[in-house]
């Protein structure tokens, strides 16, 4: 399998594919209410939090994409600011290299969660002026590449 549906599959012991589509949703949705629920409340996400996505690369891939579309769902439609959406991408963005770190040690996977890294780039672009370039790079970026992101892949 490539692309895309590669990301959702995994096989299982009697190597039928497995798709994690349902369950990396539901785990991404309960992780986000968990990270934002700690933010909240304690400034800082529970290092705990990571433990139901180091079931499989596969898995942890699928659920980082599903976590795309909230997190970018959720700050087109203005359930969270610019600051807690980019707060939220940063801590999002250090368990993911925590789980690649752990799951990967030597960098040998091919398999990143690539919606994730559009989503995260684009908030990623609303932290600078861009050398000068942008008096308001939210507006100018982040803004359009989420709503692009949302139009292309929901």
């Amino acid at each position: 399998m490539f692309g895309f549906a590669k990301m959702f599959l995994s096989v299982s012991a009697i190597g039928m594919p497995v798709d994690h589509s349902k369950e990396a949703a539901d785990v991404a949705a309960a992780y986000f209410e968990g990270v934002l629920s700690d933010l909240l409340k304690f400034g800082g996400a529970l290092v705990t939090r990571i433990k139901p996505l180091q079931r499989s690369p596969e898995f942890a891939t699928a659920v980082f994409d599903k976590l795309a579309v909230i997190l970018a769902s959720k700050y087109a439609a203005q359930e969270l600011d610019y600051e807690t959406a980019d707060w939220l991408a940063n801590e999002f963005e250090g368990d993911l290299v925590s789980l690649l770190i752990s799951m990967w040690p030597k960098g040998d996977s091919d398999l990143y969660p690539e919606l994730w890294l559009e989503v995260y780039e684009a908030f990623d672009a609303g932290e600078f002026d861009h050398f000068g370039r942008s008096s308001d790079p939210i507006a100018e970026f982040t803004d359009p590449q989420i709503s692009e992101f949302l139009v292309k892949d929901r």
